[in-house]
């Protein structure tokens, strides 16, 4: 396979299913500790049908930058990725299968889920960051995915969507303020497709978001998990992994019965959109409205206002520049993000 860099501009701007097809799976118990694989180019399989393939860059590239490691008790073995040491050097590890197992699922589970456990270990001051991202055939497209910053700590999304007129992928804010992970800690998340509707979900500790990209009709083809790296870099970056699954479904099953609690973004309606100046939030359920954020293309908070339960409201955004902004929108159900568009 042919490894392609991709560098994200970001964008700001429940129980399983009977029909539920498991298309790949991996607690990496069954696999032996050391080396993952012994061929960094991606061409041969090693350990598990897991690849492996550096990029030139740094002083630190080969076969231990992906390995087996032992454990604690819960997790017994897992996956860890060593990212690179300098300004280049891209590290990654995908498991091989995926496009034949979703050719062969059931005809209408056209919803692809993808979970992960991740420990991203000790502060460091590393500017690696973990991309965990659903690709298509060409890798030229990001069906779905999440990143995460090794020196904040932080997660955004990450998707194939039009922005403004300019498809391209882009970096997803979850919120107001993008969740933080703690050191030394593990997280369970994940994120999905829906190829027929386009819609893609992002679903983890303290974010639950979802819009649709702009990818409708694609077939995934494979789950890549990244070490990528930026300039003025020079410490590498470890992260752990464990409990890999990627299903196909008809229904959403994400995470199961793990309690994220969202808002179907439909349920809320914002207009005029694209706006000059007065922008109003509406519901036709009697959603209470709590609070909004409004998030800028730097990931900067621009406007939070208190509304303190109200079902429609107003907001003036006359100031704000023109272009891309997220509203997010807490109510008495959940949260639900919308996209919205400054002249």
């Amino acid at each position: 396979m042919k490894r392609k860099l991709l560098l994200f501009s970001v964008l700001f701007g429940l129980y399983a299913s009977a029909e539920a097809q498991v298309l790949q799976s991996d607690n990496f118990n069954s696999l032996t500790v050391g080396n993952i694989g012994t061929d960094l180019t991606g061409a041969t399989a090693g350990q598990g049908n897991w690849f492996t393939n550096n990029t030139p860059g740094g002083t630190n590239g080969g076969n231990s930058n992906y390995q087996i490691v032992a454990n604690d008790a819960t997790h017994l073995n897992v996956a860890q990725i060593t990212g690179s040491n300098a300004a280049t050097g891209e590290k990654a590890l995908w498991k091989g299968g995926l496009a034949t197992a979703w050719s062969t699922r059931t005809s209408t589970n056209n919803i692809i889920e993808v979970e992960f456990s991740v420990n991203i270990g000790a502060a460091t001051t590393s500017l690696n960051d973990l991309e965990v991202l659903l690709f298509n055939a060409e890798e030229t497209k990001v069906l779905a995915g999440l990143v995460i910053f090794m020196d904040t700590r932080q997660v955004i999304g990450a998707a194939y969507v039009n922005n403004n007129g300019t498809l391209g992928n882009y970096g997803i804010p979850l919120g107001g303020t993008n969740p933080v992970l703690q050191n030394n800690t593990w997280y369970r998340m994940g994120f999905s497709f829906n190829k027929t509707t386009g819609q893609i979900k992002f679903k983890g500790p303290g974010f639950n978001g979802q819009l649709t990209g702009a990818a409708i009709g694609v077939d995934p083809n494979e789950v890549d998990f990244i070490m990528n790296t930026t300039a003025g870099n020079t410490v590498a970056g470890v992260c752990l992994l464990d409990n890999y699954s990627v299903k196909a479904t008809n229904t959403d099953t994400l995470l199961g019965t793990e309690a994220f609690t969202s808002v179907e973004s439909s349920k809320l309606s914002v207009y005029p959109n694209p706006v000059n100046d007065i922008v109003t939030i509406s519901n036709a359920e009697n959603l209470q409205i709590n609070k909004v954020a409004v998030t800028d293309v730097n990931g900067r908070t621009v406007k939070t206002l208190e509304f303190g339960g109200v079902t429609e409201t107003q907001i003036n955004v006359s100031d704000l520049n023109s272009g891309i902004y997220f509203m997010s929108i807490d109510t008495n159900e959940g949260t639900a993000t919308k996209k919205i568009i400054k002249n």
